[in-house]
């Protein structure tokens, strides 16, 4: 049997933030200090089963990145940048709990870093730019809010619910910049 649910549309609140702080402290041109807060939230006029909060709200996020950047940095590279990131993702308890739709997440927190550079010929031609990326570096067990897996069975290697997200990661990205010439 196909289990169906008949919804009547009812009126709501949402409403959300983003704010953003770019500081580039003079005569400090190089260092680049970034926050970014965003902030959704989402109420029912009339509560259903004693759930008055919109469902599949994300968690309220926080990411600060301090960045370094040095335009040229030897003859054949330029663009040079070092970054770290801190990425905080604060818990959501704010859900839509009637017919078991979702659960309440736990905050965390991840710490990012990276670094690249393009690298150029002596007529000043990038030949190719790369960036190196660690995600995740605390090796921290999160679940995102949003992710359906979450709500998987239990995991019998490690007795915890569902699929968490990604652990510690790294990655590298080569750019390889193609121009072609039309006659």
């Amino acid at each position: 049997m196909l289990t169906a649910f008949k919804f009547d549309q009812q009126k709501a609140n949402l409403y959300g933030l983003e704010a953003s702080i770019d500081i580039h402290p003079h005569p400090l041109d190089w260092l680049h200090v970034q926050n970014v807060f965003s902030l959704v939230a989402g109420q029912l006029k009339e509560a259903i089963s004693n759930s008055k909060y919109l469902p599949f709200i994300p968690a309220p996020r926080l990411l600060t990145e301090c960045r370094v950047d040095f335009k040229k940095f030897k003859k054949a590279i330029r663009n040079f940048y070092v970054k770290l990131e801190l990425d905080n993702t604060f818990a959501q308890n704010n859900i839509f709990s009637a017919y078991n739709t979702e659960t309440a997440t736990r905050g965390y927190t991840l710490l990012n870093a990276g670094l690249g550079a393009d690298f150029v010929s002596k007529n000043g031609n990038t030949i190719f730019s790369i960036n190196l990326v660690g995600s995740n570096l605390g090796d921290i067990s999160y679940q995102n809010h949003l992710s359906r897996l979450k709500y998987a069975s239990e995991n019998l290697a490690t007795g915890r619910m569902g699929v968490f997200n990604m652990g510690r990661n790294f990655s590298i990205k080569l750019n390889f910049p193609l121009s072609f010439k039309v006659k």
